[in-house]
């Protein structure tokens, strides 16, 4: 009787093992389709909050009032920016002429780089020196 009651017992012990995974794999496949759910939510809340706040930001940047300043700092920065290309295309000599050895198409990309970086220095000097001096305050 008693070598019966332990098979019993062990062969009860191992359905139940069996239902109790049988559960478990069918809670986990559950448990992690909820949290895919939610981490899918959380993705598309982050993506909706930075959508909205870049869609605030331009509006306040729509409303602000840009600060003149004299027309004279962009010729000025225009030429000034040409003048230190031109000296530095001179000083390096690098060939920008059809007619110079070692022409290559690319370096005239490398001229209009160095204008491009030469202009928006000048203009942000410009607008720090034209900032910091307040022309006449509106009554």
């Amino acid at each position: 009787m008693l070598p019966a009651l332990k098979r019993k017992a062990g062969e009860a012990l191992l359905v139940a093992a069996d239902v109790a995974g049988i559960v478990a794999s069918l809670a986990g496949a559950s448990i992690v389709a909820f949290l895919g759910k939610v981490m899918l939510a959380v993705v598309l809340f982050a993506v909706a909050l930075g959508f909205c706040l870049r869609l605030s930001a331009r509006r306040k940047v729509k409303f602000a009032a840009p600060h003149p300043y004299p027309a004279w700092t962009r010729p000025a920065s225009a030429l000034l920016a040409f003048v230190e290309v031109a000296l530095l295309v001179e000083a390096t000599n690098l060939p920008v002429r059809f007619i110079q050895p070692g022409f290559e198409p690319w370096h005239w990309a490398l001229v209009v780089a160095a204008f491009v970086v030469a202009y928006s220095l000048h203009m942000r000097l410009f607008r720090a020196l034209v900032g910091q001096k307040n022309v006449a305050t509106q009554p």
